[in-house]
């Protein structure tokens, strides 16, 4: 059986995706309407991006095939429009305004890289040193830029403790808290007068240690809040509590100010050997200045240390699946540091710019835990840089031998 062309084989694989993760129904809930806003959602910055990323392979393939950049941009938001139009009856999902023009944008965005390809994919020399230092430079931004948007972010507002607080977001816990304390300050439910005292000691250089006494309830369907703060605007600023058997603490981090998503800290398992009834004594620990990033985790006695976010966090800023496992959260970690320096070895052509990208490898992958509240980078990340530039430079010698065997052929199907 002939198989289709290889335009329409790309074509397919980008529509695939778009199809399933915009209209995958979520039983049990009610469509929510349309919404006129653009930014409409609190991670709506991590919402717009992913909605770039999602229609630009859409772009690039209807580029193949349609000669004109705005019919490929028109194409995509049509297809755009379509898709919001039957998410108005699909159960759970959202139509807005700001979707389309997204993903309108990574439509044209894919065709004008497919436009250009002939620069990047056949660069000069110096067109190709220039590529490799420029994107070894950015991956290592790239980690900072992590690190900053994890940084813990306490607004100067009257917070609010809450003991097993219903919040119409997270699954209720049918347990009980019996005391509560941050660094010696008791924390009762309902407002806190000395406020000012828990946002000093939640961002003290000295770090902080926050003890919560419980009894437990039954296991957990999804994240449920044992312990929290929120400030006088709704806004949450510490929660503790059990997803299932882990352990979940957030912070509020710039990430949140800035309407991205946010990872947590984990301790995974940490409740499995807990029934309905048991005493729960936990206690969370954030180190001082040189360990800002360090989480320790103590239940009924059991301490667990190093806990936190690395380099490798920084696809969580774009979309946290909390249901994920904890092997699945490593790799795409580990993907995700390998993806980024990808490219600085697609475009490596000499030993200078090998060099250049090994120290922007490690003035990102050292240099951000370094200097913001990242915790070491393990060595399977370390290892997936080098596996990305090497990956990179494999696709760019099969990629050259294929323009050597038809350069006309393949030029004109991307010019």
């Amino acid at each position: 059986m002939r198989l289709p062309p290889a335009r329409t084989r790309f074509l397919v694989a980008a529509l695939l995706p778009i199809l399933v993760a915009t209209l995958w129904p979520f039983p049990g809930q009610e469509p929510e309407g349309f919404l006129s806003c653009i930014a409409c959602s609190d991670d709506a910055t991590s919402d717009v991006l992913l909605n770039i990323l999602l229609f630009a392979p859409l772009g690039a393939a209807l580029a193949l095939r349609v000669r004109s950049i705005p019919r490929c941009a028109l194409i995509a938001a049509l297809l755009s429009a379509s898709i919001e139009l039957a998410q108005l009856y699909i159960p759970g999902r959202d139509s807005s305004l700001g979707d389309l023009l997204s993903n309108t944008l990574g439509g044209a965005l894919g065709a004008v890289l497919t436009r250009t390809a002939a620069l990047w994919l056949l660069p000069s020399p110096e067109r190709a040193a220039r590529l490799s230092r420029t994107a070894a430079l950015a991956a290592a931004v790239v980690c900072w830029v992590t690190g900053a948007l994890l940084t813990p972010a306490f607004p100067d507002a009257l917070y609010y403790g809450q003991w097993t607080p219903s919040l119409a977001h997270l699954a209720r816990y049918r347990g009980r808290v019996l005391a509560a304390t941050l660094s010696g300050l008791r924390i009762t439910p309902g407002p806190i007068p000395d406020s000012h005292l828990v946002r000093e000691r939640l961002a003290s250089k000295q770090g902080f240690s926050l003890h919560v006494r419980a009894v437990a309830g039954p296991r957990t369907p999804a994240l449920a809040p044992l312990f929290a703060i929120y400030d006088d605007h709704e806004r949450e600023i510490v929660l503790l509590g059990p997803d299932r058997d882990d352990l979940v603490f957030r912070f509020r981090a710039r990430a949140t100010d800035l309407r991205f998503d946010q990872p947590d800290v984990r301790l995974v398992s940490a409740l499995q050997h807990v029934a309905a009834g048991d005493t729960l004594a936990i206690t969370v620990t954030r180190g001082g200045q040189r360990e800002q990033g360090r989480y320790s985790f103590e239940v009924n006695g059991r301490i667990t240390s190093g806990l936190g976010c690395t380099v490798g966090c920084g696809w969580a800023v774009l979309m946290y699946p909390e249901s994920f496992p904890a092997w699945m959260r490593m790799l795409l970690g580990a993907a995700w540091v390998g993806g980024l320096f990808a490219l600085a070895g697609f475009w490596m052509r000499t030993r200078g710019d090998a060099l250049f990208t090994a120290a922007a490898a490690a003035t990102g992958l050292a240099g951000a835990p370094a200097f913001t509240p990242l915790v070491a980078t393990p060595a399977l990340q370390w290892a997936a840089a080098a596996l990305g530039v090497l990956a990179g430079a494999a696709l760019r010698i099969v990629l050259s031998r294929r323009l050597r065997r038809s350069p006309q052929r393949i030029l004109t199907a991307i010019t």
